[in-house]
């Protein structure tokens, strides 16, 4: 649908408003999920986090964690075919019944960096589990560079399977994530931004692939530019889970036991989001 210019143009103040209050930290925030041993570590990622709007840890889940985790994608995605993707498997609600990948979305570490970047209360807001088989190269959509409109929202991927630089991977403009957009270029067709890409002699140097080895971790703002990239390589098996401060918030359901027993930061993690479901 195409926006009105006009229109648009009246809503701006009150969209750049609202994304600014979206944007604005609680001193009076918190929470710790890791012990003052990691904090420093997690507070130098938050701080690449804050300026790059990308982090990558490589290979950050191994061994049998990793091994669990692929084991509950499997069932996860099992059966699921996407209904918007012919070549895909697609499970957007998993958690009640394959809590075996609730450790992803709920990772002391991972959490840690994302408190200090909100610097605000905040929730797991949607999941999804895809798995992309290999296709031709598509040109549109997801698969343009874009934004998310929904403003500042963090998201964090994690590959189950090795993913090269050139494969079913995705890409991202490095600071590119701090712009605030006025109310045209937030939502709908505005979002895509394709030929400003291309016409950024700086681009090719600010992308980061997110790409390595199975159980590599990449956690981003999803108001920078990014694009998926789909191609006949190998498939990619991804977990990604959204958290937001405010608003777009998202159903997401968890087993009632598998939230009362998690310590009072991760539980707020999952119960901040007004529609969370406790089942059982």
């Amino acid at each position: 649908m195409k926006h009105n210019r006009f229109l648009s143009a009246l809503k701006t103040p009150g969209f750049l408003a609202k994304e600014y209050l979206h944007r604005k930290p609680d001193p009076s925030h918190n929470w710790h999920f890791v012990g003052q041993e990691r904090q420093a570590e997690a507070q130098r990622l938050t701080r690449e986090l804050e300026t790059e709007g990308i982090v990558l840890l490589l290979g950050y889940f191994q061994g049998e964690k990793l091994a669990t985790l692929q084991q509950g994608f499997e069932a996860a995605v099992k059966g699921r075919n996407s209904p918007h993707d012919k070549q895909a498997l697609l499970n957007l609600d998993f958690l009640v019944d394959h809590p075996e990948l609730m450790p992803a979305a709920l990772d002391d570490f991972l959490l840690e960096i994302m408190t200090g970047y909100y610097g605000k209360k905040f929730a797991l807001a949607r999941t999804s589990a895809v798995r992309f088989h290999p296709i031709d190269e598509v040109s549109d959509a997801a698969y343009l560079w874009h934004h998310d409109a929904r403003g500042r929202q963090l998201h964090l991927m994690v590959l189950l399977n090795d993913v090269p630089p050139d494969g079913q991977r995705m890409s991202y403009l490095r600071r590119s994530h701090t712009r605030y957009y006025d109310h045209y270029r937030g939502l709908g067709e505005g979002s895509r931004f394709e030929k400003d890409v291309a016409a950024d002699p700086t681009a090719p140097e600010r992308t980061v692939e997110l790409a390595g080895p199975a159980g590599t971790v990449g956690i981003f703002d999803a108001n920078g530019l990014h694009t998926a990239n789909r191609n006949n390589r190998a498939r990619r098996d991804v977990l990604l889970f959204c958290y937001v401060s405010s608003r777009h918030f998202k159903p997401v359901r968890f087993r009632r036991a598998d939230v009362e027993q998690l310590d009072q930061p991760k539980r707020e993690v999952a119960t901040f989001n007004p529609y969370c479901e406790l089942v059982g």
